[in-house]
């Protein structure tokens, strides 16, 4: 049993759907019945919801979220605490990504992956190191023996050996799960790659030209027949292979005496699947290259490539640092570096040292048919670029895992947590005062937004096709995740970020401790358009958000459901039309904070628990729109503010709040139930409560 559940003496249905609500469970009860609801009343038919179709590629999650909203709570909450607690085991964490979208295995069932090489590292003994470079370059292991070979320490050779015994059968899990499907569908692998990274990857430049008519059918078509072809799971579990493998590489040198390990040393050799090179003491300069393995262990190294598969017939790319102050700066353009797993595996771990990575574009943890990892572990340090970064998965997966340090995160879209279809992109950090920001210099794009708006799908956003009003081949999208451990940190997006979701996709931010500070605009802070689910969860601190553009702060729009939570602290909000707890044409939006001394400020309504129907015709007046506000607890301010321009921000410390009239829709120790904006219409409920405990009305 999950722990705090709140069971309440109802029907035996009642009882079990109400249970997945947290100690609270009975102010949600509350404010359904004024609006003569009951808790299973509240859901996503997935009957109804098939009637619009376009969702080919839909993950198992967003059903289990749209036929249980109040599965949200609870199961967020328990998939981000475990991930935390996952925060330093890569394969782990590579798996449990790979499982919100059915496509992983699980490691810890089948015991150490790793026995099969330690026993052969033990059983050949000093020799271990040449005879895994004879498999790799189809030498004789004595030939390999060079002087800068036998430089190298015995304990270095060992710990490198073991993870090259295991590039055989990484590759041959990508043989058979990738490349034979290409050879099944006769495709040029190299103009695979090439077509599929520029599908999935475009400048802004590229992407502010596109037009509806160039993408073309056959392409949409192509797409599919990878996605279709492709078994993910066998690419997947060579991915989880590679990064156990990569780790307890990691963990071996780590026992290394530091005098041994970082001494006068440097080793290189060419392989198939690219340089191998093995370097001690001093500040090292890499150059773009295909690399398959640098291990690094001291010094302030400079790399402008590595970690990435930047072609087909790389499939294994891995970058471990051990020590230093190091700079990852990638050349201008469409360069996958730094963690790019583009049809293949490519793994960075930087192991200490306050760091800089810098890419413009496919970096910094990003998957593409494959999976890309950048593990750092210690250190204050500095990620920027400008789209498909800072874990981002598109038909893929991509993984950024911080550990420590205040660290800042910069970029303009499709990335912090970005899943597309079939994609999982994961932003953990687990400790730091840090800093997430959406990049808008340069960079406006709001289309139906307006063109001084940005639209960024950033910070825990997904995002699928949308193709019912083009050709009809709609995809569903993936899961985008960013995850906060403590610290007080920032984040600041415009449209569609911190926890959204779009066409049939999940977006997620947690942040679990800290006094943060949210500046957001359009479809943020758990709310989402579309057939999505955008959850905002934040389990400590007295928080500052500003949601001041439309449709944030719990919003759910067009058969979607936004989801906002805030557990504990003095928390200010200032928000605009569509917020806190909104129900929007079929939508659900849920805004929850259970305790602290509030304040909140508007000046434009629906809001605090209501719904809106525009131009509602047909079967969409007797299907569900919800808006619901609960807070739990607290001594709070609703204030409204002086009509403004809801286009422009209102930045809090602007405001006098001793000036303010109190909202009259909303007030301590109050339930109320709002009209439908603009008209009442079937099915259309919005409602909330304030109380300072479960018995208040």
């Amino acid at each position: 049993m999950l722990t705090g559940l709140l069971v309440i003496s109802l029907s035996p249905a009642n009882a079990i759907t109400i249970g997945y609500l947290s100690e609270q469970g009975e102010l949600f009860r509350q404010v359904l019945a004024a609006a003569k609801l009951t808790p299973e009343d509240v859901k996503v038919d997935m009957q109804d919801l098939g009637l619009w179709g376009g969702d080919k590629y839909r993950v198992k999650l967003l059903d289990v979220f749209f036929d249980n909203p109040w599965k949200i709570s609870p199961y967020t909450r328990t998939m981000s605490d475990g991930l935390l607690a996952d925060k330093s085991d890569l394969a782990q964490l590579t798996a449990s990504a790979y499982r919100r979208i059915e496509g992983g295995v699980s490691p810890q069932l089948n015991g150490d992956l790793l026995t099969k090489y330690k026993q052969q590292v033990q059983k050949l003994g000093d020799d271990a190191l040449a005879v895994a470079l004879g498999k790799l370059t189809n030498q004789a292991a004595d030939s390999l023996k060079t002087s800068e070979y036998k430089a190298l320490s015995p304990q270095l050779r060992s710990a490198v050996a073991q993870f090259l015994l295991t590039i055989p059968d990484v590759l041959h899990y990508r043989q058979v799960g990738l490349l034979r499907s290409l050879a099944k569908l006769q495709l040029d692998v190299d103009n695979t790659y090439n077509e599929v990274f520029n599908f999935a990857v475009k400048t802004v430049e590229e992407e502010a030209a596109e037009t509806e008519e160039d993408i073309r059918p056959e392409q949409v078509l192509f797409i599919e027949s990878l996605l279709d072809n492709v078994d993910f799971k066998l690419l997947n579990t060579g991915a989880i292979l590679a990064a156990a493998a990569v780790q307890e590489m990691q963990r071996q040198l780590s026992q290394i005496p530091v005098d041994v390990l970082q001494g006068n040393y440097h080793y290189s050799l060419d392989t198939p699947q690219g340089k191998i090179i093995l370097s001690g003491e001093g500040d090292r300069i890499y150059p773009t290259d295909d690399y398959l393995l640098i291990v690094d262990t001291a010094g302030n190294d400079s790399y402008a490539g590595g970690a990435a598969n930047r072609d087909i017939n790389h499939g294994i790319s891995v970058i471990l640092d051990l020590a230093g102050k190091d700079k990852y700066i990638s050349p201008p353009g469409k360069v996958p570096s730094f963690g790019a797993g583009i049809f293949g595996y490519a793994t960075l771990i930087d192991v200490q040292g306050d760091d800089i990575y810098e890419a413009q574009y496919a970096s910094q943890g990003i998957g593409i048919f494959g999976t890309g990892i950048l593990y750092d572990v210690q250190g204050e340090d500095t990620y920027q670029g400008i789209s498909h970064l800072q874990g981002s998965g598109t038909f893929g997966s991509g993984l950024l895992i911080d550990n420590a340090g205040s660290d800042r995160y910069s970029l303009y879209r499709y990335g912090q947590g970005y899943g597309f279809t079939k994609g999982i992109g994961l932003l953990l950090d687990s400790v730091g005062d840090d800093k997430y920001i959406g990049l808008e210099d340069k960079y406006a794009n709001g289309g139906p937004f307006g063109e001084k708006r940005h639209i960024h799908f950033i910070q825990g956003a997904g995002f699928g096709r949308r193709g019912d009003y083009t050709e009809g081949h709609s995809w569903a999208g993936g899961v985008g995740m960013l995850i906060d451990g403590a610290g007080n940190d920032s984040y600041e997006c415009e449209v569609y970020g911190q926890g959204s979701a779009y066409w049939y996709s999940l977006g997620f931010l947690v942040d679990k401790a800290g006094d943060d500070y949210h500046d957001a605009g359009w479809y943020s802070l758990g709310s989402s358009p579309h057939f999505g689910v955008g959850i905002y969860q934040d389990d400590g601190g007295s928080d500052r958000y500003t949601g001041i553009i439309m449709q944030s702060l719990g919003n759910g729009r067009d058969w979607s459901i936004g989801w906002f939570e805030d557990s504990a602290g003095n928390d200010w909000y200032n928000g605009s039309l569509m917020t806190f707890g909104t129900g929007d044409v079929n939508g659900i939006g849920v805004f929850w904070d259970k305790q602290g001394d509030d304040t909140y400020l508007s000046f434009l309504e629906p809001a605090y628990g209501q719904s809106r129907l525009q131009g509602s015709t047909g079967l969409r007046e007797v299907m569900l729109t919800l808006g619901l506000f609960v807070d739990g607890g607290g001594k709070d301010k609703y204030l409204l503010l002086a009509d403004k321009d809801p286009q422009n921000r209102l930045p809090d410390s602007a405001i006098d709040i001793q000036s303010l009239a109190n909202n009259p829709v909303a007030g301590n120790d109050r339930t109320w139930c709002r009209a439908t904006s603009p008209k009442y219409v079937k099915m259309a409920y919005g409602c909330g409560i304030d109380a300072h405990s479960v018995n208040s009305q």
